[in-house]
């Protein structure tokens, strides 16, 4: 897969919120007072039952979601301050797994696959050989040339992890990313997010369960608001 794009501002942390709050529809609260700071290759577990606020946290990460108070900054930048170009080109530099998928229903599974990358410039002979790279771990080689209506949700849920994955995001946030997978695939795709931390992305994964993977660093949700940050285990 190609290389991540190169950091505009390499000593600025992944990921900052300063006591950032997001209502969960207007006159509804939902996230409020977090505080939190990722540097570059960070990897944190956001815990918590459903309805915490994981999501919302997301949300705020990923751009797709203004705060409705506080600061929230990617990569050093506010993104709040930047013109629409600007935004879409931060987030493109972020990996997003977001529970709704959010699939291009008229592209091939290759084609959804490939889509960061063919918007990063890829040349297409590298962009053909790591999505078929990358649609084998996800075991949906066999798919390829299927649209997305064609497939289950396990392998909706794989092709959106795919996608997101492609273009070697320098963040990767997400959420929920096996909630619906058999267990083989759900090691599978754990495995592979785990192995782009290693090698440099910061990988935040928010889930239900505390236990799902091992990770140095976890944060829990209750009722939208942060409880004190704790230590993980070390990945192995």
């Amino acid at each position: 897969m190609p290389n991540a794009a190169p950091n505009l501002l390499p000593d600025a942390p992944a990921l900052r919120l300063a006591g950032a709050a997001a209502p969960r529809r207007p006159g509804v609260d939902g996230l409020a007072g977090v505080d939190l700071e990722l540097a570059r290759g960070d990897f944190l577990l956001v815990h918590g039952e459903a309805g915490a606020g994981k999501s919302l946290l997301m949300g705020l990460a990923g751009l797709t979601r203004r705060p409705g108070s506080g600061r929230v900054e990617v990569l050093g930048l506010n993104p709040w301050r930047l013109r629409p170009a600007g935004r879409a080109r931060l987030r493109r530099r972020l990996g997003l797994i977001f529970q709704d998928l959010d699939l291009v229903e008229d592209l091939t599974v290759a084609g959804n696959a490939a889509l960061p990358m063919q918007i990063a410039g890829a040349r297409p002979e590298a962009c053909r050989r790591d999505v078929a790279e990358l649609l084998d771990w996800m075991g949906l080689g066999g798919r390829a040339e299927a649209l997305p209506r064609d497939l289950d949700h396990d392998e909706r849920q794989r092709l959106a992890v795919a996608r997101a994955v492609a273009g070697r995001p320098e963040v990767i946030l997400a959420d929920e990313p096996v909630g619906w997978m058999g267990p083989d695939a759900a090691r599978r795709v754990l495995r592979l997010l785990l192995q782009l931390n290693r090698q440099g992305a910061t990988l935040v994964v928010a889930s239900r369960n505390p236990d799902l993977v091992p990770a140095p660093r976890r944060l829990e949700l209750a009722r939208g608001r942060p409880l004190a940050e704790t230590p993980g285990e070390v990945q192995p």
